[in-house]
């Protein structure tokens, strides 16, 4: 069975608020999230009143397992796994992520991208600046 939901069948997935064709709620299990964020107590402050006041804006940034290996690997420099064992990577969103797993979510809204030119061109899109989450 797939863990994309076409609805939202569970009040335990995180939405976001800006509309973005083509996003799907995906199993927050099914995903690998490379944490390796330095601990900033000012951005986790800020990005934790931002996300409890406005939500989150817009959709996490997933590869699948297999694109990332074939196709958006480049876009992210950090070391990464070979194999994670999860259907999807996270490119951009681990805070997002994490934050969900961290408040009882199950699921999240994201938009699942394995081409290197596209991937590049909604992060461009998706992109904030942490002074103005």
């Amino acid at each position: 069975m797939s863990s994309q939901l076409k609805l939202d069948e569970s009040k335990q997935t995180l939405k976001c608020s800006q509309r973005h064709e083509g996003t799907v709620f995906i199993a927050l299990d099914d995903i690998f999230s490379l944490n390796d964020n330095l601990r900033d107590s000012n951005f986790e402050n800020t990005f934790n009143k931002s996300m409890k006041s406005k939500g989150m804006l817009n959709p996490i940034l997933l590869s699948t397992e297999e694109g990332f290996k074939t196709h958006t690997h480049p876009f992210d420099r950090r070391p990464q796994p070979k194999d994670t064992g999860k259907l999807y990577r996270c490119m951009i969103g681990n805070n997002r992520y994490r934050y969900a797993q961290q408040n009882g979510y199950t699921h999240i809204e994201a938009l699942v991208i394995d081409d290197y030119a596209e991937l590049k061109r909604k992060h461009r899109e998706t992109f904030l600046e942490p002074r103005k989450m």
